[in-house]
């Protein structure tokens, strides 16, 4: 991949550090990448990546996970574009030796804080929805977001064989710092939306939960334009199937948001064409396909890897974490046209199965650009 795009001179040059990961995570990361640099020239303005070895890249060179030059390019860089990630490659490795660990390290060397979901239905690809039609033509466009770094994920747990009865226990632990750190999100990606907050969580029956909906109610006094509701998260995963149209923003904690956004993504039937985005308190990030973990190593060289989930990502490092709001907007239209449209009045995908190569459908968006 190369390493500078500078469109012009005496303009801001955006740094991204690049881990194409494992399957397909190259060939999209490559589109996401030549597409950055089409809306660069378009808008005027200039990328430089970096390709961080990471993974199972870095194992092949009999490296660690992650080598201390490429967690030095990912933490110097504006924000990281991740292509996918395999999980459960090297089973007879530890955890820290695998290459899936990067993730946990690069969420603790960015001070990562939230996990960001954008949710949404396609008309395009309506017959991947599992839903009733009446459910699906109501529309849903949900923003959810996820702290990733307090509770049981974050927290070891423990395990006992009192008496041969064998136990184990984690424990769901928050301060009012990391839930004030998720709640502002929120709020603030709310206001550029339609102005609707919904925390989920358990307050009838969790401590945490119960500091959790204390500290989104302190918080909202911030906000006093935005609506906020509470709703327990068993009620709201019922909602989400019966009404995804009464969300805008989701805000919820660890692991109450990896559940919910899982459900949301398949509720759309299309969780390839989703991005994902992780931000510190500093809007710097990682941005990824929604499914980072399919790696779909079949697919892999045959043209057949499914791009879009990859260049939304890209559109969100450009709204999220470079402001460059004008520019995002024009890579999603982008990406909406050709899903539509298609490449020349053929159909990209067909009953759900992708009848166009991966670099043709990035070089469509491109030319929408």
């Amino acid at each position: 991949m190369d390493d500078i795009v500078s469109l012009r001179n005496g303009s801001r040059i955006y740094t991204i550090a690049l881990i194409p990961g494992d399957g397909v995570g190259y060939e999209i990361t490559r589109e996401a990448v030549l597409t950055l640099k089409r809306a660069g020239e378009v808008y005027g303005r200039s990328f430089q990546f970096t390709e961080a070895i990471a993974g199972t890249a870095a194992l092949d060179r009999g490296q660690c996970p992650l080598p201390r030059e490429s967690l030095k390019t990912c933490l110097e860089a504006d924000s990281i574009l991740m292509g996918k990630l395999a999980v459960g490659r090297h089973p007879g490795l530890k955890f820290e030796e695998r290459p899936e660990s990067i993730l946990g390290l690069l969420r603790t060397g960015l001070c990562l804080r939230s996990d960001i979901r954008p949710c949404f239905f396609a008309e395009a690809l309506r017959e991947l929805c599992p839903l009733k039609e009446e459910i699906r033509k109501k529309g849903m466009d949900i923003l959810i977001i996820r702290d990733i770094a307090g509770g049981m994920f974050t927290t070891e747990g423990k395990s006992s064989n009192l008496c041969n009865v064998r136990a184990a226990w984690d424990t769901e632990s928050y301060d009012e710092t990391l839930i004030r750190d998720s709640a502002r999100l929120a709020f603030q990606l709310a206001a550029s939306r339609k102005r609707k907050v919904t925390s989920l969580d358990k307050a009838i029956l969790l401590s945490s939960s119960v500091l959790w909906r204390q500290i989104l109610e302190e918080t909202h006094r911030d906000y006093p334009e935005i609506e906020l509701e509470h709703m327990l998260v068993d009620h709201g995963a019922f909602k989400l199937v019966s009404s995804p149209d009464a969300f805008d923003v989701i805000v919820a904690s660890n692991v109450f948001g990896d559940i919910i956004a899982d459900e949301a993504a398949g509720l759309t039937g299309a969780g390839e064409f989703l991005p994902a985005g992780s931000l510190n308190a500093e809007r710097k990030g990682i941005y990824c396909p929604n499914q980072l973990h399919q790696v779909h190593e079949e697919l892999a060289g045959t043209g057949r890897a499914n791009p879009v989930g990859m260049i939304l990502a890209a559109a969100m490092m450009l709204e999220y974490s470079f402001g460059l709001v004008r520019e995002a907007e024009g890579m999603k239209r982008a990406v909406s046209i050709v899903m539509e449209q298609g490449i020349h009045g053929r159909p990209c995908w067909s009953g759900g199965e992708q009848t166009a190569d991966t670099a043709a459908i990035g070089e469509a968006v491109r030319e929408c650009l």
